[in-house]
């Protein structure tokens, strides 16, 4: 049986730093009310520009088992999820885990998960942003969906050059053999569910599921929020 959506109230720190920091969309930057649960207008939200495709599979992921994209990157989410990354502003990755829930539970069948793994950063790198932004998607998605987080089996063992700033082949080279598991009995026959925040070539999502069946994943699902259009 489906779960009922639903949306948790501000939290009293939430409802503290918006004393300082009024809540605004973080499309339109138009105020929202205290009581809001998302950082985003009512109008917004139904704008969002929807993929409504489910779960698919994609040629350029071998490795993916299925692919769930809630959005195509663009229409003023593109610069939100930028924001997030790069603005320093890990608040709205709960808004992000929540749509992404959202436009999942539309999907009429589920795959039977055993866990939930965020796509790693390296240390030195989430030591520099101070958090990583799909570890904490992956978190706000678990609580939706009751599935366990485990953000410490899949790791990024060295530090590479941003994937934006490459062409196809070069992100393939950048980043191959950059991924390892830590608990290969952890993952072992399991079914998983890759959690990224953007999918451009799809290559850091094929790597980190190539290196989990290497370690004896059964499936390897993955859901992103966003996808660039082709």
């Amino acid at each position: 049986m489906k779960q009922e959506v639903r949306l948790e109230p501000p939290s009293l720190l939430e409802r503290v730093i918006r004393l300082v920091y009024p809540a605004k969309c973080m499309i339109c930057d138009s105020l929202l009310r205290e009581e809001a649960s998302l950082m985003l207008c009512e109008s917004c939200h139904t704008l969002l520009p929807r993929c409504e495709k489910g779960f698919v599979k994609m040629p350029s992921m071998p490795y993916i088992h299925q692919l769930f994209a809630a959005y195509y990157y663009d229409e003023g989410l593109d610069s939100a999820i930028h924001a997030m990354k790069f603005n320093h502003q890990p608040r709205l990755s709960e808004t992000f885990g929540y749509l992404l829930y959202e436009e999942m539970d539309k999907v009429s069948y589920l795959p039977d998960w055993d866990m939930i793994l965020p796509v790693p950063m390296h240390r030195r790198k989430k030591r520099e942003r101070g958090y990583n932004q799909s570890e904490l998607m992956a978190l706000s998605l678990s609580r939706h969906l009751k599935i366990p987080v485990y953000s410490d089996l899949l790791i990024k063992t060295r530090y590479t050059r941003p994937q934006s700033s490459l062409k196809r082949e070069e992100r393939l080279m950048n980043l191959e053999g950059a991924f390892d598991v830590v608990n290969d009995t952890a993952i072992a026959g399991k079914n998983i569910l890759l959690i990224d925040d953007v999918s451009t070539t799809g290559t850091t999502l094929n790597l980190c599921a190539k290196i989990l069946y290497e370690k004896g994943a059964a499936f390897v699902y993955a859901a992103v929020i966003a996808i660039v259009e082709k």
